[in-house]
């Protein structure tokens, strides 16, 4: 029997339901592509969802994530430095600000920024200052417990973000020894608890089958999570994933599709190798599924100018509206 993907606009899909998708080729892989542009249509509008973050803190970091610069168990040649000051801080929110941007999230290196130190007071009054302005705070401050997050939301942020990065399962094959994913899965349901909203997605292309991509959009989906950044792996020299061989734009544009089958109402935003990797097919992956995206670059990435991000999403919308 034919395999119908309309009826995924009305109805919930099953885990083997989408699995099945994930074979999908030629014209019913494009069919794919128009049905999960619909449900994005219905479900969440034709706004483009916008974040800026700043990398606050970089470099030498004590977990081993595969996958990242930053961590002081590889040599990547990247910068570091500790937490920026206040003032420095302040400024880049305002320029976000400036740029229209929906939300500014700091972002630091570490397992975690503890209350009673010096940076998370810093982070703190960054909170306290800066949520009298037009634009939501956010923050990626490593694993927090419910305490120290309340005192953040008491503060003013009002989104914290801890990416699963892939299935659970698969997690112990990207951090070997310093956390475990449960710990990330608490910090998650300890800031729902608190009030915050929650932004929760990973990386594709680490090696991870389709099974442990399906398995993270569902993980996502029974947390509650209110966004899904879907990073392309940009494998970096120095790392263990720094000579794995790149995604093809169709399994990335795939695994788009079906993220927003399975997760309908939720901001799915393309992030980290938008532009380095999917080049000309970028505007696809809005076709496809995603409303959101990151505007001012990424951590250890430089990503396009902001008047060109906003160009692009000026046009896209002119396709959704027409």
């Amino acid at each position: 029997m034919e395999l119908n993907i309309r009826k995924y606009i009305d109805e919930e899909i099953t885990k083997e339901e989408a699995l099945e998708l994930c074979q999908l080729k030629g014209s019913k892989l494009l069919e794919l592509f128009n049905v999960a542009n619909e449900v994005r249509e219905k479900y969440c509008g034709n706004k483009i969802e916008t974040c800026t973050i700043t990398n606050a803190k970089s470099g030498k970091c004590s977990e081993d994530c595969k996958f990242c610069a930053q961590s002081e168990k590889y040599n990547t040649c990247i910068e570091t430095y500790p937490l920026k000051d206040l003032e420095i801080l302040e400024n880049e929110c305002k320029e976000a600000i400036a740029h229209n941007s929906d939300r500014f999230a700091i972002v630091t290196s570490g397992k975690g920024i503890q209350k009673g130190t010096k940076d998370y007071e810093t982070i703190k009054k960054f909170a306290e200052d800066m949520s009298k302005e037009n634009i939501e705070i956010c923050c990626s401050i490593g694993l927090l417990n419910e305490d120290e997050l309340k005192t953040l939301r008491e503060a003013g942020v009002v989104r914290f973000h801890s990416n699963l990065q892939t299935s659970i399962k698969a997690y112990k094959d990207i951090v070997a020894t310093t956390h475990n994913v449960l710990d990330r899965v608490e910090t998650i349901k300890a800031a729902q608890k608190v009030g915050m909203k929650v932004c929760c997605g990973g990386i594709i292309g680490m090696g991870e089958t389709w099974e442990d991509r399906i398995d993270m959009a569902f993980t996502c989906k029974e947390l509650g999570v209110d966004a899904i950044p879907l990073n392309i792996l940009n494998p970096i020299k120095g790392t263990p994933h720094g000579d794995r061989e790149i995604l093809s734009v169709d399994e990335i544009l795939k695994t788009i599709a079906i993220y927003r089958l399975i997760l309908k109402d939720k901001n799915i935003k393309v992030v980290a190798g938008r532009e380095s990797i999917l080049k000309d097919f970028m505007g696809n992956a809005f076709l496809a599924g995603a409303n959101g995206l990151m505007i001012g670059g990424y951590l250890t990435i430089k990503g396009r100018s902001v008047e060109d991000d906003f160009k692009f999403i000026e046009n896209l919308k002119k396709i959704w509206e027409s």
